[in-house]
């Protein structure tokens, strides 16, 4: 099982404890899956940290149904895999996002990893967002 793998069976876990819990709180459920996306990319800090700030202001409100919560940790799922080199060509993100992760990639270059930014910056290029 790859870690992007085991990301999803554990957001998927996340998920399932939120609904036995009978809760709707939404914000509830963003905070949990945003502390389990920083668990994961704690390599990156100076990324995961904005960025997952990012996808609690933009995607909160969408986990009150299950299309929309689905989307939200497929979107987690999509930068864990951008930060950590697991990204393949099924993933995607809006173009508003991947203005503000190019635009927070920017903001920390000079004290992210060499090869972590080339790599990041090879694949904003290749989709059309440089």
């Amino acid at each position: 099982m790859k870690d992007i793998d085991k990301f999803f069976s554990d957001a998927d876990r996340i998920l399932a404890r939120w609904r036995s819990e009978g809760s709707a709180q939404t914000t509830r459920l963003a905070s949990m899956l945003s502390a389990h996306f920083r668990s994961w990319t704690r390599s990156t800090p100076e990324l995961a940290e904005p960025l997952a700030d990012y996808w609690e202001r933009t995607y909160t409100a969408s986990l009150a149904d299950e299309s929309g919560r689905k989307a939200a940790v497929e979107w987690l799922g999509s930068l864990h895999g951008l930060l950590t080199g697991e990204f393949d060509e099924s993933m995607d993100f809006p173009a508003a996002d991947w203005e503000e992760i190019r635009d927070t990639i920017n903001a920390e270059a000079l004290s992210m990893d060499m090869e972590l930014l080339t790599q990041i910056m090879s694949i904003i290029v290749s989709r059309g967002h440089s």
